[in-house]
């Protein structure tokens, strides 16, 4: 058995939760696409960083 999580260890795990989040997009037309297809594609899509509110 284990004990409970202390609230310190509690208050690390939330501020260990990444602050930006990466998606894809296409350069032509500004929709939305996967990371991996716009990684791929380097020529015509784009990979953004954008923070988290």
């Amino acid at each position: 058995m284990s004990a409970p999580p202390t609230l310190n260890a509690i208050v690390r795990v939330r501020d260990m939760k990444s602050k930006t989040f990466k998606i894809g997009r296409s350069a032509k037309t500004g929709r939305f696409t996967t990371v991996k297809k716009a990684t791929r594609r380097k020529s015509t899509h784009v990979v953004e960083t954008i923070k988290k509110k």
